[in-house]
């Protein structure tokens, strides 16, 4: 157990123990993105570009079981740490019981209601006749299996925020590298194309799931699961705290087909598969802020639960000097790597290449601002100031892209898509600035 992650003072506070926090946080961000990321890269080289495309159509959906799944876990998993930090551990196993059980009952649910009326839906979220059964084929999978999708994103916040970030981490890890062996198996070598690619996906995730009930059945530190106490109040309670992750993914879900009907607009199914692309890579340099941040609220978590706000400043400073220099060096190297990435997905001088290269360098530009708008919000989160964070994101992932999607393009077309996050990123920094103004602790 890694205690001495509970600073009581700020003399405790060193750089060394609370990278043993972000450091596995940002890896385990790392490695779910994996899931997704792996299974691109065998479709494209082995199914073909129209299979990657009906992947991004059906993703939406998938942003929703992520969505109930992240509302609880974030916002469930903050709480927790408020209470664990206040000394109050029955507390916390309560929070952690009644979010694990609300956010699987829900997540069952709604993937239920999906698949009664699938075809419908996937009509409506862009598949084409020539995409259909591919869209089928992979999304079943994440449907059938969702309370292992919800559970598994439940463990790996709980298990963090219960003192075992490494743990965290090495469920994502086994799950990660779990997903890459059979992709090469199913896709590569039994060529079960898209099925496949869903298949190995699905099976990671439920490794990382075995992995989340056996910590919890033989050694967790803080919290224990029980039905005493649980109330529909505490699960609203965790939920509304979360809310910014609920809304960030339903709003990656809307905006996903925003950009795929844009995109097929303006370039074809060629733009449908550059825009799947730049959102396999853009996860990539957005989990790095997201893992820096959640690694943070944790620590940040603890001390204002004890009411031990000097702890609090002095860990904010901490990010407020990463957010500082971070993204000027994420940008740089988002321009120049560009064609490498983009190359894992797309042969070099195809169109798609060239559109997927070009369009990465403008949409990067958004990650110059998009990292401390991403702290303020979980910073909010983390106090349990939920309705704040939620209004941070709902701006910067929903109302303002979806502005920009709407009104660029028809100046710019194809550019005006890929500078539709940098413009909300840039207009969510003045309220971020504010929130971050504003006098949290005392």
């Amino acid at each position: 157990m890694e205690k001495t992650l509970i600073f009581r003072s700020v003399d405790e506070i060193r750089l060394k123990k609370l990278l043993r926090f972000i450091i596995p946080t940002y890896l385990t961000s790392l490695f779910t993105t994996v899931y997704t990321i792996v299974d691109g890269i065998f479709v494209s080289a082995y199914v073909g570009t129209n299979a990657l495309a009906a992947i991004n159509v059906v993703y939406p959906l998938v942003n929703i079981l992520y969505g109930i799944a992240l509302a609880f876990a974030t916002g469930g998993s903050a709480l927790a740490a408020l209470h664990i930090g206040g000394k109050k551990n029955d507390e916390a196993s309560r929070t952690f019981s009644v979010s694990m059980t609300a956010a699987i009952v829900i997540g069952a649910l709604v993937s239920a209601l999906i698949l009664f009326r699938l075809p419908l839906i996937l009509q409506m979220l862009g598949a084409t006749s020539l995409l259909m059964e591919d869209c089928k084929a992979y999304i079943y999978w994440w449907l059938f299996g969702a309370p292992i999708v919800v559970g598994k994103e439940m463990f790996t916040y709980f298990i963090r925020v219960d003192g075992s970030p490494t743990y965290s981490f090495l469920t994502a890890l086994s799950g990660g590298i779990f997903n890459i062996v059979f992709d090469y198996i199913f896709i590569g070598q039994l060529h079960m194309g898209i099925t496949g690619a869903a298949l190995a996906t699905f099976l990671g995730l439920l490794l990382s799931f075995v992995m989340g009930v056996v910590y919890f059945v033989t050694h967790p530190n803080f919290l224990h699961f029980t039905f005493r106490g649980l109330s529909i109040k505490e699960a609203f309670h965790s939920m509304i705290n979360g809310t910014s992750e609920f809304v960030n993914q339903l709003a990656i879900a809307i905006t996903t087909v925003v950009f795929n009907r844009s995109a097929l607009l303006f370039a074809g199914e060629d733009g449908v598969a550059a825009v799947s692309i730049i959102m396999y890579l853009q996860f990539l340099c957005i989990g790095i802020y997201f893992g820096f941040s959640m690694g943070l609220s944790t620590p940040l978590g603890y001390a204002y639960g004890d009411r031990n706000f000097s702890v609090c400043r002095v860990l904010e400073k901490y990010a407020y000097r990463f957010f500082a220099i971070a993204p000027i060096i994420l940008y740089g190297c988002t321009y120049l790597l560009a064609p490498i990435g983009v190359r894992f997905f797309a042969s070099p001088g195809s169109t798609v290449f060239d559109m997927a290269v070009s369009g990465m360098r403008l949409y990067g530009l958004g990650f110059l601002f998009s990292g401390i708008n991403i702290f303020a919000a979980i910073r909010m989160m983390t106090y349990g100031k939920g309705y704040i964070s939620g209004m941070i994101t709902f701006l910067r992932s929903f109302a303002l892209l979806l502005l920009f999607l709407t009104v660029l393009p028809r100046f710019l077309e194809l550019n005006g898509i890929w500078l539709a996050v940098p413009a909300a990123e840039i207009l969510t920094l003045i309220v971020a600035l504010w929130t971050l103004g504003k006098k949290t602790v005392a």
